[in-house]
């Protein structure tokens, strides 16, 4: 909520700065929607590799385990 109080104001002193100014805001708002899919997409790979990561852990529990039953006493 804050945020669109911000960009208000900030659209308001750019139209009286002129079309420079208009400008540039319009391209800090499109780098800031930017920088947000670049976040979920690390967040994205991040869950992916935590998850391939635990079922390789589970694959060598399991391993571990059958290779110490086939041992025997």
């Amino acid at each position: 909520m804050n945020n669109n109080k911000n960009m208000k104001m900030m659209m308001s002193s750019a139209k009286e700065s002129g079309n420079g100014t208009t400008n540039i805001v319009i391209k800090e708002t499109m780098n800031k929607k930017v920088e947000r899919k670049a976040s979920m997409d690390v967040d994205k790979s991040a869950e992916a590799f935590i998850t391939k990561f635990r079922n390789q852990l589970l694959l060598q529990r399991l391993e571990s385990i059958e290779n110490m039953l086939s041992k025997g006493p």
